[in-house]
């Protein structure tokens, strides 16, 4: 008994599965974790370590150098790059690619480990190395608090208080704030004051720093009773900190408000900062716990927040930078919307092509393996998500092609005359091993986005993953709900013939005259198979013109300007240049908001945007328009403004992207000598702006900066008995100030600073005369302590890649251009350059990105290549007729070539899936096909007879299941994401029908040398 009786016989079981896949499946769609895109692990940490005062090169080998020795040995490293600048060290670690998400913390507790452990070489001055591992973070909602007219300080107490009462909603994993200014103490010394009072600032430092000390006094034993002792040491006001006593001489006592100006402050320079729509902002990054619900989380915290504003003034806005939650509402809105379009269009097709009833049972299937992939993708935790909802679109054609086959088989049997059970399971019976085979094997064409290791196949995984779900349960359900649905509905007359032979079901004009085709096609094989080959290489030569592509951009109503000044720019520059930007952009009727993050891009609150670590000469613009097409028009119109009036600065407008980097196009030159590299940098660059397909060039190292530079003459320290520390100290007191302590205010820890007044007038003079305080109680001005002071040049940072200086340069191609299209006109030239020995080139950016993708996939596709034909192989047991499979496969590259090139669509990632898994619907149709030429000849018929029977037999399951799935896709062409798969997957399966369909019987006749001379007799 086979399964599809075993199956009918229990019928009140199926009917009661297929409700419970109803109803399970319309609520598996509303608990599903929904999430704009998949969650992937960034498998990167941070290692920080400041080294105050030190230069670049200095923290380069007294800090970097150490801790990468450390970290490199050990294990699952994929690559450690770390840039150096004046007193600052981050190195960041990356993790191979194979390695699993769930391997990760203790990764990073290896890691965390070393560093400890190398953290004793660090030299004195440096802080302890801090490792952060939540620098992938994904935060998804990123608010903004402001208020205008409220203070700085006012709007840092609501954001605080936002944090605390959000952190508490169910779902929210963490919250962090952006752009919160640091509140400090300064202690701004008058030097004419301590010289007439003879004061010396290290007296000063020495009584803060006692009487902020906290020192436990002990307890005392009273009785039977111990009572601790209260120390009151730290300062709570500031007026303590004003009232402390500095000198008593007799009756005359100096306080420190006699001699310094104690205000509370902000730090300068500033090293982060945020604003909305030009006002002053503090930001809300929050982050949502693994595998949550994102839209119902939004709710949550809607609602929380509407709640909270009633404890907070009118004024304080909280504004929507990026809210995910509302962004996945629109994406499942638009999913269920070309759910629905595919679904009607695959129901419309099949009712035109095979009936209304048998058009609507094929279409219920569809719908009850829709429901249960939403079943078996709650079971296993895979969550709705942009790829997720492409795959079962994308799978939606092929999801009818076994149900196709198996109504057709039952029609054309019900039509023969056949009694009714045995046509309901006959074709089941014959079908059933091949079609799971067939079915298999498309599964398989889409394993190679699967296994490939990197964050490319990770972003994807799950278009296999929910392709592989629903197909093997549409196999199934053809084989139980198709029959059974066949037997409820198909009565009648009209499916019915009582009398044996009565009706010819292919004696149909249509199918008389492709009948007459097959049979011209085997009679003139030669000239069909030159015609498939002429085809085929006029593709490739089209190919050429056919745009290449890694990722396209997303469709966004929000883009980014990302803009740097030359490398030793004040903050404040680039707030104000920013400043002016920002009010261009508002005055602009496509500007709906613009968000300025200064410093540093200010949180990671989707996976596909650009990110910038911090940098004192950057700034970025969050720009939101109407739509996506008003941002890709106003984006371009924008970057030729800032080409043509910010010229001096380094403006670009940057979409999101499922895979970013620096710039599209890198050459990175490796070596041991920082001019060396500079040297080649320079010639590499040279090429990229004599190229007219490449703009923003640039290199990772910028431009040299400025260097004040007084240098310390030993001689006159003997002298003077002034120190290197004491220069050291002066210097910072006159500049930025000098942390001498902390001061405790409620819930905040402010950092204390000395400073000593300039004249901002003279203010290269005033530096020059600064006080330098000594062991002695009088000051010496700088001059007298150092042999001279020079403007010198260093480099502001010193970029490594696995150990070794390395220095990129840089740009992106120009507009109407692809990387590919520039890549291909500067590499042989770049390549050309001569590198001294111990110095390499490597190409990074998109190119890389794309090369590592394609050639993750390429490794594995071999493995499903291999699988397949032993698939193959298993189901006709035989060579030849696997041969004839495999031969018919590089010709859907006809379809795809052209397609590609006739709707101006790019080929890249996306597009190679595609045409992955058109592979693996050919090979199915073939195998369906092959399989049918071997039952007519198992039932005695002549082998010529044979093939064209099954070719006309085949016909119409083929060209259905073809038509679905191209029709199907139609909703996904306009979407950026999937469009090029799309296009790919249409076109392609276009030809390949014709390839299955025509080439296949010519093929089998040439490969079985079957006589086809009186082919047209017959």
């Amino acid at each position: 008994m086979s399964f599809t009786d075993a199956v009918l016989k229990r019928r009140k079981v199926l009917l009661f599965v297929l409700i419970a896949i109803a109803f399970g499946g319309v609520a598996a769609f509303f608990k599903l974790g929904k999430l704009e895109d998949a969650e992937i692990s960034v498998k990167t940490a941070l290692v920080i370590t400041q080294y105050p005062g030190a230069s670049p090169h200095e923290v380069e080998l007294r800090v970097t150098d150490i801790l990468e020795t450390a970290i490199q040995s050990m294990d699952n490293i994929d690559n450690i790059e770390s840039r150096s600048m004046a007193g600052y060290s981050e190195i960041t670690v990356n993790i191979d690619k194979s390695v699993k998400t769930k391997e990760l913390p203790q990764i990073w507790d290896v890691l965390r480990r070393k560093v400890n452990d190398i953290s004793v070489a660090m030299p004195q001055g440096a802080s302890t190395p801090m490792v952060v591992d939540d620098f992938g973070d994904v935060y998804g909602i990123f608010l903004a608090l402001n208020g205008d007219g409220f203070s700085d300080e006012e709007i840092q107490d609501y954001s605080r208080y936002m944090k605390r009462e959000l952190l508490l909603v169910s779902g929210v994993k963490r919250i962090d704030l952006f752009g919160e200014q640091q509140s400090c103490i300064n202690v701004e010394l008058s030097q004419e004051k301590m010289a007439y009072l003879g004061i010396h600032p290290a007296s000063i430092i020495q009584i803060l720093n006692n009487q902020n000390e906290i020192v436990d006094p002990g307890s005392l034993k009273v009785g039977g009773d111990r009572i601790r002792i209260a120390s009151e040491g730290s300062f709570h006001k500031l007026d303590d900190l004003k009232n402390i006593l500095i000198s008593a001489y007799g009756e005359n006592s100096i306080y420190l408000k006699d001699v310094a100006d104690i205000k509370e402050d902000y730090v300068t320079p500033y090293s982060s900062k945020l604003k909305y729509n030009k006002i002053p902002a503090i930001g809300l990054a929050i982050a949502m716990e693994k595998g949550g619900n994102v839209i119902e989380l939004g709710e949550r915290i809607q609602t929380r927040i509407d709640e909270l504003k009633a404890s907070i003034p009118v004024g304080v806005n909280v504004n929507r930078v990026f809210y995910q939650p509302e962004r996945v509402d629109i994406a499942i809105e638009t999913f269920m919307v070309n759910l629905i379009e595919s679904v009607l269009i695959v129901v419309f097709v099949l009712l035109l092509a095979m009936g209304f009833r048998t058009g609507l049972l094929i279409g219920s299937g569809l719908i009850f393996t829709i429901l249960g992939t939403f079943i078996v993708m709650l079971s296993t935790d895979i969550m709705l998500q942009r790829v997720s909802l492409g795959a079962i679109i994308v799978a939606m054609g092929m999801l009818v092609d076994n149900a196709i086959v198996i109504a057709d088989g039952i029609l054309v049997d019900l039509k023969k005359g056949m009694r009714r059970n045995e046509a309901m399971s006959r074709t089941a019976k014959q079908t059933a091993m091949p079609l799971l085979g067939a079915t298999i094997v498309a599964i398989l064409a889409f394993l190679p986005i699967y296994l490939s290791p990197d964050a490319t196949g990770e972003f994807c995984e799950s278009l296999f993953l929910v392709v592989a779900i629903s197909l093997f349960l549409s196999w199934i359900l053809s084989l139980t709900q198709t029959p059974y649905f066949c037997d409820l509905f198909l009565r009648g007359k009209k499916y019915e013939n009582i009398e044996e032979g009565e009706a010819d079901p292919y004696g149909s004009k249509f199918y008389l005259k492709f009948r007459h085709f097959v049979k011209y096609s085997l009679r003139h094989k030669t000239i069909i198979l030159l015609i498939t080959v002429f085809f085929f290489v006029s593709s490739i030569f089209v190919f050429k013109n056919v745009k290449q592509l890694f990722m396209p951009n997303l469709e966004y109503n929000q883009f980014i300007v990302e803009y740097f000044l030359p490398e030793g720019s004040d903050i404040e520059t680039v707030e104000k240049e920013l400043g002016s930007l920002e009010s261009y952009l508002l005055d602009q009727e496509e500007v709906l908001n613009v968000t300025t993050s200064l410093g540093v891009t200010p949180a990671r609150y989707t996976l596909v945007r650009p990110f910038t670590m911090s940098n004192s000469n950057y700034g970025e613009l969050i720009v939101d328009t109407r739509d996506y097409e008003t941002t890709v028009k106003f984006g371009a119109e924008l970057q030729e403004y800032l080409n043509e009036n910010y010229s001096w600065a380094r403006a670009r407008v940057r979409y999101y992207s499922a895979i970013s980097s620096e710039a599209m196009l890198e050459a990175k030159f490796s070596g041991p000598d920082p001019q060396v590299l500079r040297d080649l940098s320079e010639k590499a660059e040279k090429i990229m702006i004599d190229e007219p397909t490449a703009i923003k060039v640039t290199n990772n190292w910028k431009n040299q900066v400025k260097v004040w530079n007084p240098h310390f003459s030993q001689a006159q320290s003997r002298l003077t008995g002034i120190q290197r520390s004491d220069v050291s100290n002066a210097m910072a007191c006159a500049t930025d100030g000098l942390p001498i302590g902390v001061f405790r205010k409620a819930d905040d820890i402010l950092p204390i600073y000395l400073k000593t007044t300039v004249e901002e007038d003279k203010y290269m003079e005033s530096l020059e005369n600064t006080p330098i305080w000594g062991a002695r109680l009088t000051s010496i001005p700088l001059r007298q302590v150092v042999s001279s002071i020079d403007i010198e040049f260093e480099d502001p940072l010193i970029k490594r890649y696995n150990r070794r200086r390395a220095i990129k340069a840089q740009c992106d191609p120009a507009p109407g251009y692809n990387a590919p299209d520039t890549y291909s006109n500067i590499h042989d030239k770049i390549e050309a350059i001569s590198l001294p020995e111990g110095y390499d080139l490597e190409w990074l950016g998109e190119h890389k990105n794309s090369a590592d993708a394609n050639e993750n996939i390429g490794k594995f596709l071999p493995l499903a290549f291999l699988l397949m034909v032993i698939v193959i192989m298993a189901l006709f047991n035989n060579f030849r007729q696997p041969i004839i499979i495999l031969s018919v496969l590089p010709l859907a590259f006809i379809g795809v070539s052209y397609g590609l090139w006739i709707t101006g669509k790019a080929f890249g990632f996306m597009p190679i899936i595609g045409t992955l898994g058109l592979m693996g619907m050919m090979i199915k149709n073939a195998v369906v096909l092959l399989d049918q030429i071997n039952l007519e000849i198992k039932e005695g018929k002549d082998v010529l007879i044979a093939v064209i029977d099954s070719a006309v037999s085949r016909m119409r399951p083929v060209i259905m299941a073809s038509l679905t799935t191209i029709l199907g896709m139609i909703p996904l062409i306009s979407d950026e994401l999937f469009g090029g798969m799309a296009v790919a997957i249409m076109f392609g399966l276009l030809i390949g029908s014709i390839i299955t369909l025509i080439i296949v019987p010519v093929l089998y006749a040439i490969f079985y040398r079957v006589s086809t001379k009186n082919v047209m007799d017959l």
